[in-house]
């Protein structure tokens, strides 16, 4: 039970890591969700930032889960990179998790 435990704390923390990673580069992605379009610069809102992060926290948690399925879409190599380095970070999980459980 410890095991499951650990492993899912590591799952949440990589989930809100990269979360912020995701939202401090930004600019690298592009959000189609957004009604607004504006640019990213300008944006300085207070419920903006907070709406923002949350997209980030769910395309975070998408990410992790293995679905992949977002609004959001890396729009560079850093944010393509960024993903990248998620998934294989989440696959790294899975697989050290499979192979300590069935030993």
């Amino acid at each position: 039970m410890k095991r499951v435990v650990q492993t899912l704390a590591i799952h949440v923390f990589c989930i809100l890591f990269f979360a912020l990673f995701y939202y401090y580069f930004s600019l690298h992605f592009d959000n189609n969700n957004k009604q607004d379009k504006q640019d990213k610069f300008t944006r300085y809102n207070r419920e903006s930032n907070i709406e923002s992060i949350i997209d980030f926290l769910l395309f975070s948690t998408t990410i992790q889960a293995g679905v992949g399925i977002s609004d959001i879409l890396p729009i560079s190599i850093y944010g393509k990179l960024l993903m990248i380095t998620q998934q294989l970070i989440m696959i790294s999980i899975s697989v050290i998790t499979i192979y300590v459980f069935t030993k």
